[in-house]
């Protein structure tokens, strides 16, 4: 079961509360990547969502609680983890167009870890048809990179190279997020 607690967490001029599951962290992902939240957006053992993404969850079926009771299914789960995740580092964001000739050369120009680098890479020249993307977010911390891109319509991509791609859908737009690290 998914749950989610009131927004009451005031940050960057919203109010913020949390979404988790009782039962696994795959019914988490699937249920928040159905509600348009990105995968790089989980706080190892929930999701920070705000007012409105709040309404969406409620509507797609999870359950709302009060947060002590939130926190207490979590742990009753042993779904609940301690440890604090450093954040994501935005190294580069952009809403205009690109090219995928754009995007290998942000790729090459603000990936700091050659491997990462590398293998982004490789995956950016895996698509076949190569749609322009709306937007460009490249996020990292620690061991971790990850580049989101939106577009009208979703390319093909080998995902071997990397550690995760998702996808997901926004309103009109395609979502595809190339992850390499432990998320």
């Amino acid at each position: 079961m998914i749950f989610v607690d009131t927004p009451s967490w005031p940050w960057r001029g919203s109010l913020w509360g949390h979404m988790v599951s009782d039962a696994s962290l795959a019914e988490l992902h699937n249920f928040a990547q159905g509600i348009g939240k990105r995968r790089i957006g989980f706080q190892g053992d929930h999701y920070d969502i705000n007012v409105d993404e709040h309404a969406l969850a409620v509507q797609a079926g999870a359950i709302s609680i009060g947060s002590r009771e939130l926190v207490r299914r979590l742990r009753e789960s042993g779904l609940r983890q301690r440890s604090k995740q450093n954040p994501w580092t935005p190294i580069y964001q952009s809403n205009t167009v690109h090219s995928f000739e754009q995007l290998n050369e942000i790729v090459s120009t603000t990936i700091t870890t050659p491997d990462h680098r590398r293998r982004l890479q490789m995956v950016l020249a895996s698509a076949g048809q190569r749609p322009d993307a709306l937007r460009v977010l490249v996020v990292e911390r620690p061991e971790e990179v990850a580049m989101v891109l939106e577009f009208l319509d979703q390319p093909d991509f080998d995902s071997t190279p990397i550690d995760l791609l998702v996808r997901s859908a926004k309103a009109d737009i395609d979502v595809v997020e190339l992850i390499i690290g432990n998320l």
